[in-house]
């Protein structure tokens, strides 16, 4: 039977050491216990396609890479934060690029796995940004030199921080009709971040689940094993 682990959310920048450190132990981890990764958006606090960029993380590449080196599958969603991450990106350390939503099939079970921000249909003001603006970005993101693109990609990010923050809180709240609407279309389990909070309910034999943030002092993950989810604390103790 299939073992998946499940993170969201966990914003690794230049100003987050031990958050990367937590992050490398936990893939020690899998390494022990394998079993297939999936990180739901947000891995980094912003991405652009540069060398600086990947220098920065050079050891979570490399040690993405170590999973996927032992035949454990890693795949990435991309985050409001990190939507430039694409199969190219991530082709050197062999994870797969899984949009900003991806089903996939778990002992027989229907997931959809999504960062989150494409369920929070009442967020209009941050989509209607995303609309109008990503686009722009990717078409720039090779073009740019890496000093251009990483300041510009800061830029937006904090931008897309104030968008939210701008807004009536309850917009940045998932839509249950939007849930419901993959449901119905035959989704077993839903599973995402983006809000920063541990959320959960079941619709009959459905179930969603949304993923707390990773922080400096402890990462978040949903497993799966034996057919059950559960949702456990990762500190390193090392």
């Amino acid at each position: 039977m299939t073992r998946a682990y499940f993170i969201a959310d966990i914003h690794l920048s230049a100003d987050t050491p031990r958050r990367a450190k937590l992050l490398l132990g936990f893939c020690d981890m899998i390494i022990h216990n394998p079993g297939e990764l999936y990180i739901l958006g947000d891995l980094f606090e912003f991405w652009a396609n540069n060398r600086l960029l990947y220098a920065a993380h050079q050891q979570v590449f490399e040690k993405l890479s170590s999973l996927t080196s032992r035949g454990i599958m890693v795949g990435v969603l991309a985050g409001n934060r990190d939507f430039l991450l694409s199969q190219k990106t991530l082709a050197r350390c062999g994870a797969f690029f899984l949009g900003e939503e991806a089903e996939i099939l778990l002992d027989g079970m229907r997931l959809l796995l999504a960062h989150g921000h494409t369920l929070c249909l009442s967020d209009t003001i941050f989509l209607s940004y995303r609309r109008r603006m990503w686009p722009w970005f990717r078409l720039l993101d090779p073009l740019l030199p890496g000093w251009i693109e990483n300041r510009l990609a800061h830029l937006f990010m904090k931008k897309s921080k104030e968008v939210i923050s701008a807004q009536d809180p309850s917009r940045f709240e998932f839509t249950r009709a939007a849930i419901e609407q993959h449901f119905t279309a035959g989704i077993d389990v839903v599973i995402c971040g983006h809000t920063h909070k541990m959320e959960h309910f079941v619709s009959g034999a459905k179930r969603f689940y949304s993923l707390p943030c990773w922080d400096d002092e402890r990462g978040y993950y949903l497993l799966y094993k034996k057919g059950e989810f559960a949702l456990h604390t990762f500190t390193d103790k090392r």
